[in-house]
């Protein structure tokens, strides 16, 4: 309920925030609440107020909450308000970034993947029928919001529309749609936009003037101001991204990382100008599950899972040698002597070495966990019906096309292609395509093509890609002598429904297979999830999606929150696309991470 007798209202004056009419300057971090467990919110919240920061940002996930059209979730992971109402118990404000695009390297940027059904759809700009799904989308959540308004009594201080539009497009239409609609729906905060400053078309055409622009960026922030202040004469300056690290890819040497003195002297001259400032991250967490966003560009660069970002706090949320240094550079400036509080690193257990010793093929697990779609060509995933996972492509190919070349177009992201049971190859659509040839005897041959769907684009103009093939199966030469194949069952594996999987003793290594062990837990704590021999898949425990493992790295291990354990016995399930290569499968369980150095 709103609390009109504590509340707050965020304006601005030509150069500074005023909070109650009294100057105010904005010291935030960033922390993605979707990417944590509900019992670690209260630990790192803790740890950003005890950095000496007056508020959190926060982005909301407009994929997670409307998994299917017209479906909402807000339970759980996705319990946003209790999430605000936590912040605002441990003394933080909130900047809330509502989207409905959202980037944070998140898959489709937070759009939800079933927009990429339609067919007639232009996203992020005022297309009527992408505005509607917007609309509808925000009717549900913006309700939930406004009751913790500052101007209610709450902590959100300032509501953001879009997010780096000026990277995207030009639309000022979309914009003037997306301030109208929270003003319809009951937000009376501030509202802002946020861009880069490195061309000047970015603010000026990701920013609308009667709403704040603010400026993303890691470093220089004289020169970034300087272009903020040409694109807005007026109003503070605020650094609603400042970048402590960076995020990574699949196939990188090694782990992104960030200077802590480089970190610190932005931050103190931004401070020291009066800047406001907001840490992207403080703490990044995990992208658990299959939800790890993409670059597509030239080529395709998937997020890993970890999203430790080497921000303030490390993935498991353990402070790190920059938080301590950014938290002696507030407390001089803010004159807080009460800035002192240590923290120990979260518990870690390490419960060794777990031989998976029961298995169970995909072929022998897929009437079980797949309902075929008869199709005369492949079709993308979103035709399907499902949003993220696998799709088992499998078709009988006639003799006529025995021995000639085998082709897949627009094939995203890595297939595995199997001839009668027998592997042929695999292929990541950043190599290219191999030579392959179907070889068999008789009249006619089972061709499976099993595609692992990575992260949809959460940047650019590429972002609307569909995942699995797209483009079709072809025998033959390239070029006109190319012939199509019809005729497809295609195999929806969202991999969400392994309960009643018909497990087996071990007798085999060979991929697609689903591997189970159980271990014991004496005692609760954090771990990591090392899979030597193990090629390419996903892994859970006790039912929980860890995310997507790759021996390319650089991340070597998944990382396993303490509450997802339990004292006694657990279950750890994993899938492999390739197969494992160990003489014996077996899994280590850490107390600490492994990079590739």
């Amino acid at each position: 309920m709103a609390d009109t007798t504590t509340a707050r209202r965020l304006t601005i004056d030509d150069t500074d925030y005023l909070l109650d009419g009294e100057p105010h300057q904005i010291i935030s971090g960033s922390m993605t609440y979707f990417r944590f467990l509900p019992e670690q919110w209260e630990d790192r919240l803790t740890k950003l107020a005890a950095l000496g920061a007056n508020t959190l940002e926060v982005y909301v996930p407009w994929n997670l909450h409307e998994p299917r059209q017209g479906t909402f979730d807000f339970e759980g992971r996705l319990d946003l308000v209790r999430h605000i109402e936590m912040a605002g118990e441990a003394g933080l404000d909130v900047l809330l970034r509502p989207g409905p695009y959202i980037c944070a390297e998140w898959d489709f940027g937070g759009l939800p993947w079933w927009l990429n059904k339609e067919d007639d759809i232009d996203l992020r700009c005022s297309c009527p029928k992408f505005l509607g799904y917007v609309d509808a989308w925000w009717a549900q959540l913006i309700p939930k919001v406004t009751p913790l308004l500052s101007t209610n009594g709450g902590p959100i201080i300032a509501c953001q529309i879009e997010n780096e539009y000026g990277y995207y497009g030009n639309d000022h239409a979309y914009l003037e749609h997306l301030r109208d609609k929270l003003r319809e729906l009951g937000v009376d905060t501030l509202i802002f936009t946020s861009d880069g400053t490195y061309a000047p078309h970015l603010q000026a055409n990701g920013g609308l003037d009667d709403c704040l622009r603010t400026a993303n960026f890691g470093s220089d922030p004289e020169t970034r101001f300087a272009q903020l202040r040409k694109a807005q004469p007026r109003g503070p300056m605020s650094c609603m991204e400042f970048w402590v690290g960076w995020y990574d890819t699949w196939g990188k040497a090694r782990k992104s990382a960030r200077n802590t003195e480089s970190v610190v002297t932005e931050l103190k001259w931004m401070l020291e100008h009066n800047a406001s400032v907001n840490l992207f991250v403080f703490c990044g967490g995990t992208s658990f599950g299959f939800t790890s966003g993409a670059v597509l560009a030239d080529t395709y660069d998937p997020d890993v899972t970890s999203y430790d970002y080497d921000g303030l706090l490390s993935e498991c949320g353990d402070v790190t040698t920059k938080y301590y240094a950014c938290r002696d550079a507030i407390a001089k400036h803010t004159g807080r002597a009460d800035l002192t509080k240590t923290f120990e690193p979260s518990h870690k257990i390490k419960p060794g070495k777990v031989e998976l010793t029961e298995s169970v093929s995909l072929e022998d697990a897929l009437d079980t966990i797949s309902e075929p779609v008869v199709t005369r060509s492949p079709r993308p995933i979103e035709k399907l019906d499902q949003g993220y996972g696998y799709v088992l492509y499998r078709a009988h190919v006639p003799a006529s096309y025995k021995g000639l070349p085998l082709r897949l177009r627009g094939m995203h992201d890595f297939a595995h292609v199997k001839v009668d049971g027998q592997s042929i190859g695999t292929w990541y659509r950043n190599d290219e395509q191999p030579t392959w040839s179907v070889e068999f005897a008789g009249d006619s041959a089972q061709l499976d093509i099993l595609v692992d769907c990575m992260g949809r684009a959460n940047f650019g103009h590429r972002m609307n890609e569909r995942k699995g093939i797209t483009g079709g199966v072809f025998f033959g030469q390239k070029g006109y002598e190319e012939r199509a194949h019809f005729g497809w069952e295609c195999h929806p594996l969202p991999m969400d429904n392994l309960a009643d999987l018909p497990w087996w003793t071990t007798r085999s290594l060979d991929g697609p297979r689903f591997f189970r062990a159980t271990f014991k837990v004496d005692e609760i704590g954090d771990t990591y999830l090392e899979l030597p021999g193990f090629t390419k898949g996903f892994a859970m425990v006790n039912g929980f999606n860890l995310g997507r493992y790759w021996d390319i790295g650089p991340q070597h291990t998944l990382y396993v929150p303490a509450p997802l354990l339990k004292e006694g016995k657990n279950e750890l399930i994993v899938f492999e696309v390739v197969g494992c290569t160990a003489d014996t499968p077996t899994a280590l369980l850490l107390d600490h991470p492994v990079w590739a150095e």
